[in-house]
């Protein structure tokens, strides 16, 4: 990982952190790159929304990756 790659995962968690709808919740943050790939478990298909939302609206992100997300209820 470059410096630059921890540099943008540092601000990525930082803003996942502050969000009080998933805040709390085990997700880790890898960067390649410009890429974000995120990998944890959410309770429902809007807080993997939220994590994709918040995540792309970092200034550097290009990509975000939510296949390493497991929702625990699946939602109709």
């Amino acid at each position: 990982m470059t410096v630059h790659d921890e540099a943008l995962a540092t601000r990525v968690r930082s803003a996942l952190a502050m969000d009080k709808r998933i805040s709390g919740l085990p997700i880790d943050v890898r960067v390649s790159g410009y890429d974000v790939f995120l990998k944890g478990t959410v309770e429902n298909i809007e807080q993997a929304d939220v994590l994709q939302f918040i995540a792309t609206g970092i200034p550097g992100v290009r990509h975000v990756n939510l296949e390493e997300i497991a929702v625990k209820e699946k939602g109709i």
